[in-house]
């Protein structure tokens, strides 16, 4: 898919600064956060201006978006910690830490929006509050156990040590999450939510499960009513929640079939079991970037080998993948990492932009 939108180019930026354009990305260089270097906003304000205006505009054009997941930290240790370091062309900033919004991460919210047009999110799960829920429950448990002990089985159990009922729980999450979206600027919400197949299900188990899927897409529903200027993406399995009449106001829709893809020909697959319950154009596809953490080498591989028998990068395979298939969207999980694998270019990101998106020549 070609992009309407024309870069920057110009002899006096060649010349005078040895910079060449092939993508607005180019223009996010690493540095210390202690020193100042000759950046191009600085050297060339006018020039700069002009880019970032049309940046601006690449946004509207008919392109597939690209959302970054990215772990926010409250001070930054290093550029790679920094919003304003991701590459520029990424459409969406899904953040996943938006409790922990300080005044550093706020501002560069407002920059990364004001300046370049960059959109910020995060992600409501319900795999992560029924998870919370779960260990809350186990642990108020142990708790009581204890306290019977120490009293004697016939003792009363505070009220403390009892454990809220699921739904409850969930509504009080949903307004945790949804407080959020002001205190920290956001300009959109994304729902993860699985489901499953309910064609096996006997009569109690479905309306146990209905009851789930009506609290948890509804609460967001009702939201969304209130607040209907607010885009809503959505990360799940759409074939699973058909009915609902939620599903046509998502503006794109991840397959998380696809985070367990371990080859490309299975972001197809995630395709192919996403059925027509939306046009492709809505669908998205998303893969992990890779982890610092020794314990997790294999994350952000595929098992396959290239030509040359060296793993293969599943933000690589997908840009590949993405460029020759009808999609919405693409996305990378642990976004950060990239920095530092990279030594600060995020050319991994870069070049995942430049597969779906080709630059006009």
């Amino acid at each position: 898919m070609k992009k309407t939108f024309k870069y920057l180019s110009s002899a006096l930026m060649v010349a005078a600064l040895g910079v060449t354009m092939t993508a607005c990305d180019d223009w996010t260089e690493p540095e210390s956060v202690d020193l100042n270097y000759g950046t191009i906003d600085k050297i060339d304000p006018a020039t700069y201006a002009k880019y970032l205006e049309n940046l601006r505009a690449y946004r509207a054009t008919n392109h597939k978006k690209v959302y970054a997941w990215f772990e926010n930290v409250a001070e930054f240790g290093s550029q790679g910690h920094r919003l304003s370091a991701v590459p520029d062309s990424v459409d969406v900033l899904v953040l996943t830490n938006p409790g922990e919004i300080s005044p550093a991460v706020k501002a560069e919210i407002d920059q990364v929006r004001k300046d370049k047009g960059m959109e910020l999110s995060y992600c409501i799960d319900y795999a992560a509050i029924k998870a919370e829920w779960t260990a809350l429950c186990e642990d108020l448990a142990a708790k009581r156990l204890k306290y019977l002990e120490e009293n004697g089985a016939d003792a009363e159990i505070p009220a403390e040590l009892i454990a809220p009922e699921f739904i409850d729980y969930v509504a009080k999450a949903w307004t945790t999450q949804l407080s959020y979206f002001k205190s920290g600027n956001f300009n959109s919400i994304m729902a993860a939510f699985d489901g499953k197949a309910t064609n096996h299900l006997n009569a109690q188990e479905l309306a146990e499960y209905m009851e789930q899927v009506n609290l948890f897409l509804g609460i967001l529903a009702d939201w969304h009513k209130r607040n209907p200027d607010v885009v809503i993406d959505f990360m799940g399995k759409p074939q699973y929640i058909a009915g609902h009449p939620l599903l046509n106001d998502f503006r794109m829709i991840f397959l998380s079939d696809a985070l367990t893809a371990t080859n490309p020909d299975m972001f197809s697959m995630a395709l192919s079991k996403a059925g027509n319950a939306v046009p492709a154009s809505k669908l998205g596809i998303v893969t992990y970037g890779r982890s610092l953490d020794p314990d997790e080498a294999s994350v952000g591989y595929f098992v396959t080998l290239d030509a040359n028998g060296n793993k293969v990068l599943a933000v690589e395979a997908l840009g590949a993948w993405g460029a020759a298939n009808e999609v919405g969207a693409v996305g990378v999980m642990n976004t950060q990492n990239e920095y530092f694998f990279t030594n600060g270019s995020y050319s991994t990101v870069r070049n995942l932009i430049q597969g779906v998106n080709p630059s006009a020549k």
